[in-house]
């Protein structure tokens, strides 16, 4: 499966309650969307290289490692569309550590909004 977009695309990421990222289609490259996976109360991330994106045949998968230290792997999101409510459902993993590793994982609910 050949991902969407090049291997290393720069995706910064500075929220505060969730990891959110937009998209091109390919059969319309005007239109974009919007993804969306709140994942902690308090999740900061800034950082990141996505090396590994791919968002179609109802998969979504985002894999992004640190800029500064390219072998720190920070974010893993895997998910599955729920064909009943629409959203990806699936799982998160984020190392949202400095110099120290700082590690969750578990449970995402990711939407997808035309934008």
């Amino acid at each position: 499966m050949k991902p969407i977009f090049p291997a290393v695309v720069s995706l910064p990421i500075a929220l505060m309650t969730s990891l959110a990222f937009s998209t091109a289609v390919n059969s319309a490259p005007s239109r974009h969307k919007t993804i969306t996976c709140p994942f902690l109360k308090e999740g900061r991330l800034t950082f990141a290289k996505a090396t590994s994106f791919s968002f179609r045949d109802g998969n979504l998968l985002l894999v992004a490692m640190d800029e500064g230290e390219s072998s720190r792997l920070r974010v893993v999101v895997s998910a599955q569309l729920n064909k009943k409510n629409g959203s990806y459902d699936g799982q998160i993993f984020v190392d949202m550590g400095g110099t120290q590793l700082m590690l969750h994982n578990g449970p995402v609910r990711c939407t997808v909004a035309a934008g």
